[in-house]
């Protein structure tokens, strides 16, 4: 079709009879899908002054994670194209210039760019960036009902990872793309900083109270803020920043999944114990309290009582005992004649089935 640019037709008739206008083909490269989807969740999160209904939340949850997925890949193809197939060992270009292939996970992104890039994506920045995963697949798959103000603190703790993501380590090997790049930034970060102020505002309002209690806080598993207090003897504990609400034992099992790298080594002793106190088990092991945040303690989510140090009685019996007395071993183990718990119910998490939330908890019989 000669005089036609690309060969095409720009004009033809529809199903109507009228003229049907041209139209330009989509060209989205990753690292241009990958803004788009960013641009996308900070013109969510900044509606109503701020202040998302619960619709724009929830799509700046998925266009923020598809963000993140893409960008950290668009990094990867930088380093080599091979490194965003899930298995790089059977990766064909052929496969990768079609599209035709199974990509790499996230948390899979992450190793790579730490391990053969040799970024630095710390802990704390993949654990927030699991905790919107999370969220996202509870939105696409089954439904959510949260809070808000967990949502939020997740989307700018994210934001602020992925900003930084993209200053430090995408910008510098860029060519093309680059001005593209930069000019997008210029007009996120004002937005950026005015998200971030919402979640800023609210952590204030909670220093004062929260700081005489700064022995027995933890980081909340859901929103990342350090507002959870131990200690309540409630049958809930209650975030006091986002107000997500589980029993000691489920919130247990959730910081226990979540913070602590000896829950997923099999060789390791379970980071959860039975309470002398409470008689649950509420211990976790190798917590971390806001007052020193480089020190790990084992402390009791039900009474906020602080057992580091503490041993367990033998390799048959898990129950706590402190150390200096002249035998280690717990009131039942050495006869002495009171009622000690022949089983307990350790919670583990499992993702809920239902409409009713990110996660939910069963509990499996473990016996002592």
């Amino acid at each position: 079709m000669s005089g036609v640019p690309n060969g095409r037709q720009q004009h033809t008739k529809g199903r109507r009879g009228e003229a049907a206008h041209h139209r330009d083909d989509l060209d989205f490269t990753p690292v241009r899908n990958g803004m788009d989807f960013l641009l996308s969740a900070f013109e969510h999160l900044s509606q109503n002054d701020g202040e998302p209904d619960a619709r724009d939340l929830k799509y700046a949850v998925l266009h923020l994670q598809a963000a993140v997925e893409v960008l950290l890949k668009a990094r990867l193809i930088r380093e080599h194209w091979s490194l965003v197939f899930n298995d790089p060992g059977k990766a064909k270009k052929s496969d990768y210039d079609l599209g035709s292939f199974t990509s790499c996970g996230v948390q899979a992104a992450i190793d790579r760019l730490n391990n053969i890039v040799s970024l630095d994506i710390s802990k704390d920045q993949a654990q927030a960036v699991r905790a919107l995963a999370a969220t996202r697949n509870a939105l696409t798959h089954l439904g959510h009902t949260g809070s808000a103000f967990a949502v939020e603190s997740q989307a700018a703790l994210v934001l602020d990872f992925l900003i930084t993501f993209i200053i430090d380590h995408l910008q510098p090997v860029l060519t093309s793309e680059l001005a593209y790049v930069e000019n997008k930034m210029e007009e996120l970060g004002g937005e950026l900083r005015n998200v971030k102020a919402l979640v800023r505002e609210r952590s204030q309002r909670l220093e004062t109270e929260l700081k005489p209690l700064a022995g027995r806080t933890v980081q909340c598993a859901e929103c990342q803020q350090w507002t959870l207090v131990l200690g309540s003897r409630e049958q809930e504990l209650r975030c006091r920043f986002c107000l997500a609400a589980l029993s000691p034992s489920a919130f247990a099992a959730w910081y226990a999944e979540s913070y602590t790298s000896s829950f997923y080594d099999a060789d390791a002793p379970h980071p959860i114990r039975a309470c002398p106190d409470c008689n649950a088990c509420t211990v976790v092991f190798g917590a971390v309290v806001s007052e020193n945040r480089r020190a790990n303690v084992d402390i009791c989510f039900g009474c906020g009582k602080d057992y580091t140090g503490w041993v367990t009685c033998g390799p048959d019996c898990d129950c706590l005992v402190p150390p200096g007395q002249d035998t280690l071993r717990c009131p039942h183990c050495a006869g002495e004649s009171i009622e000690q718990p022949t089983s307990a119910e350790t919670p583990r998490p499992r993702r809920r089935p239902d409409a009713g939330g990110p996660l939910a908890f069963e509990t499996e019989k473990t016996a002592r």
